[in-house]
């Protein structure tokens, strides 16, 4: 016989002999043998072995006293202990009364064979009780879980700061709605209940609604920004809508998370009214900046047409240029929309234009790059341009008015170099910048300290004028 492990029977039988006989033919089979005579014993035994018992073998006569069945239901009432009634008696009364007792079988004094096959029954059924009983226990704890994780989501669903829809996926009805929604929109509970989310008030454009359905059975996600509903008091809101499709026990489901952003919607548009008010105005103060440099330019030539000296004219004239060049500036700030960044090649380019007047002869060749500076250092270039150009017009070709000037501005090593070039007479052996009294080239020196540059003349076969500044 193969046993996994000696089981031990309480056998408990008054019979002296008979409790011999079958301890030794149960020991023969392989198991471990504890005889008490009668049912106090029993109770005792069970008490004091009960993580060795495996099971009980009880006799219902046990002479005086309380008899096997008694004893067994006070054994059975503390111990789960598989019980095997082993007695002569065969009147049906008396099995039917063990029955009430245990369900692991009644045995008649009838030989080891038949015994041995019933307790390895009542172990299989023991085991198989066990397993039960711990399948039971394991559906109960799942089923606490879930009524925890309902109660959980139900308590969100409740407490929910946003509107929530949950529709059946195939009908589209809707078939819960929580508080938050109901309030939000002023409908009760039954009025959104088992009816489509296009039969909602709310949601009075049906066309739109359905295409919404729709288009959420084809993707399973829809998201709409803004999304307008009416409430039941006729009043307008703006949400935002959130849509998507899950499964829930093998069934789809569809929950529409619904955000009021009415109050945002509003700030919005009261920051969009703002922005607009405050670009007019700054459109506006530039139209007058524009429109003061042109009056201020006006003022200046009327001054220079009266008066006689050519000194006078030719220092307004260069005041023209200065302003120019700064109008010019602002006019290119308000054309393209920027207010802190210019495009130095479009800005050369007009101070080079407006500049062509003073001469007619001399050839201009340009080799400009685009490099995009702050608006403050734009004018500051824009003017060191203006000196520096205006002084090779007017002093580089006294003899001949047909020469050439060439301008380049390009970035080097992380570096804007600007740089002005003639053919002219050149410079003088003891030119030194720090030294002239030139209003222009001392204003062009303060200018490019400014913008911590440095700038180097170099004198040959003309004159040729490097400037360079941090990027």
């Amino acid at each position: 016989m193969d046993i996994k492990g000696h089981k031990t029977i309480l056998l408990v039988e008054d019979e002296a002999i008979i409790a011999m006989n079958d301890s030794i033919k149960l020991k023969e089979y392989g198991y471990n043998v504890i005889h008490v005579p009668n049912g106090q014993k029993a109770i005792e035994a069970a008490n004091d072995n009960k993580n060795v018992i495996d099971l009980i073998l009880m006799d219902i006569n046990l002479g005086e006293g309380m008899d096997g069945t008694e004893a067994a239901k006070i054994i059975l009432k503390e111990h789960d202990i598989p019980l095997l009634f082993h007695s002569s008696y065969t009147e049906r009364k008396t099995v039917e009364k063990t029955e009430d007792i245990t369900s692991y079988g009644y045995v008649v004094k009838n030989g080891i064979t038949v015994l041995d096959a019933s307790i390895k029954m009542a172990f299989r059924l023991h085991e198989a009780h066990q397993e039960l009983k711990k399948q039971k226990m394991e559906n109960e704890v799942k089923k606490q879980e879930l009524q925890m994780y309902e109660k959980r989501y139900r308590r969100l669903f409740e407490s929910a700061k946003d509107g929530i829809l949950i529709l059946n996926a195939d009908n589209g009805m809707i078939v819960d709605v929580n508080p938050y929604l109901i309030k939000m929109l002023g409908y009760t509970k039954e009025q959104f209940l088992k009816k489509n989310i296009w039969d909602i008030s709310a949601f009075k454009n049906i066309d739109y609604s359905k295409h919404l359905y729709k288009e959420l059975q084809d993707k399973e996600y829809v998201r709409y920004e803004d999304l307008p509903l009416e409430t039941s008091g006729g009043n307008q809101i703006h949400v935002e809508f959130v849509s998507n499709v899950y499964l829930v026990d093998n069934e789809r489901v569809i929950q529409c998370n619904i955000r009021d952003i009415t109050e945002r919607v509003r700030y919005e548009k009261t920051l969009t009214d703002n922005i607009d008010e405050k670009e007019a105005l700054l459109n506006e103060i530039q139209h007058r900046t524009k429109n003061s440099f042109s009056m201020i330019t006006s003022l200046i030539h009327l001054r220079s047409n009266v008066t006689y000296s050519e000194e006078t004219k030719n220092t307004l004239e260069e005041l023209t240029l200065r302003v120019k060049s700064i109008s010019d500036l602002y006019s290119l700030l308000h054309a393209t929309g920027s207010f802190y960044e210019v495009q130095l090649k479009t800005y050369f380019n007009k101070i080079i234009e407006s500049m062509l007047s003073l001469t007619k002869n001399i050839t201009i060749n340009k080799y400009i790059e685009e490099i995009t500076v702050p608006s403050k250092s734009a004018a500051i270039l824009g003017m060191i341009l203006v000196e520096l150009l205006s002084n090779a017009i007017k002093y580089a070709f006294p003899l001949y008015d047909d020469g050439i000037i060439k301008i380049e501005s390009k970035t080097e090593n992380s570096r804007i170099v600007l740089i002005v070039e003639d053919n002219g007479i050149g410079l003088q052996n003891d030119f030194n910048i720090t030294e002239r009294k030139s209003l222009g080239l001392n204003l062009v020196n303060l200018m490019v300290s400014q913008l911590n540059g440095k700038i180097k003349f170099i004198s040959g076969k003309g004159t040729k004028i490097i400037a360079e500044f941090p990027a």
